[in-house]
């Protein structure tokens, strides 16, 4: 009886790490997206390439977790829909930050 009391109980805990876990990497991804959505919108050397490295921070806490993770297919298929987009943005980050550079070497504003 004290068994199964005991293995109801982890099971409900591995139910609740799991989703956390899947909370965790939802708002590190999310966070990335927004980072590179204002790294995007700013004319700011500085201030993109600051939000550049904090999203690039996020993404790589998000796929660490997502590595090991056991979810299901649909769940899966969610984080990776989530991380190819955060790419794309992260690759649209990077050509942002070569024209700012660019400007700048020019002496543009």
């Amino acid at each position: 009886m004290r068994t199964r009391l005991l293995q109801k109980e982890h099971e409900k805990l591995a139910c609740n790490h799991q989703e956390a876990k899947y909370r965790f990497i939802l708002t590190e991804l999310d966070l990335a997206i927004t980072f590179c959505d204002v790294a995007l919108s700013s004319d700011d050397r500085v201030r993109s390439t600051r939000n550049t490295e904090n999203a690039r921070q996020a993404y790589k806490s998000a796929t660490h977790f997502l590595e090991d993770a056991n979810f299901s297919d649909k769940v899966q298929a969610h984080l990776h829909e989530k991380v190819s987009r955060l790419r794309s943005l992260l690759r649209r980050v990077d050509r942002h930050s070569h024209s700012l550079a660019a400007r700048k070497a020019l002496g543009a504003p």
